[in-house]
């Protein structure tokens, strides 16, 4: 296409126009990655503040116990995280970082991936009680088990019975061989 004999004006709306062609395209391809968490405005600052800030975590907006990191050495950056705080790490289930304090205090960071690049932490802190300590599995942990060996694996005990049994801490029992 010729563009010398059109006017200025018109070359510039040819341009804006391709240009929110383009930007709709991308969007409508990407949308399962873009909205993923919902609004990706938080995120998108997150992703702002780890670029051009001097942080490798950082707090998302909105949230009280969720975090953003790079992906590259993520699991270090949570370790360090959590032992600024004073917790220890003492062993990790799947996507579950499990911590404990010197006090007695458990908390547990569990992580997903954003994108390639980007990671998710949603950190749950359980304090002890006159009982002792309690523990609840985070949603996201519990969710992953399916089956008599994702329970095992998971650490929950096996009942003594014919068949071998597996239960969670949320009420569902596992059969061995189902």
């Amino acid at each position: 296409m010729n563009f010398g004999h059109l006017s200025k004006n018109r070359k510039a709306l040819i341009v804006i126009s391709s240009a929110f062609l383009a930007a709709g395209i991308f969007v409508s391809l990407y949308s399962p990655v873009i909205f993923q968490e919902g609004n990706p405005w938080p995120q998108i600052k997150g992703i702002a503040k780890l670029n051009f800030g001097d942080s490798n975590m950082v707090k998302l907006s909105g949230s009280d116990n969720k975090y953003m990191t790079n992906s590259k050495n993520c699991q270090e950056v949570i370790k360090s995280f959590m032992k600024d705080r004073d917790y220890e790490f003492t062993e990790q289930m799947g996507s579950g970082y499990f911590f404990r304090s010197p006090t007695g205090e458990n908390a547990v960071a569990v992580h997903r991936y954003y994108s390639r690049y980007y990671s998710l932490w949603k950190i749950s802190e359980n304090s002890n009680t006159d009982r002792g300590a309690i523990f609840q599995y985070p949603e996201e942990l519990l969710s992953q088990i399916t089956d008599f060996d994702s329970c095992v694996a998971a650490g929950f005990s096996i009942m003594k019975s014919n068949p071998p049994q597996c239960a969670t801490s949320d009420g569902r029992s596992f059969v061995q061989g189902n």
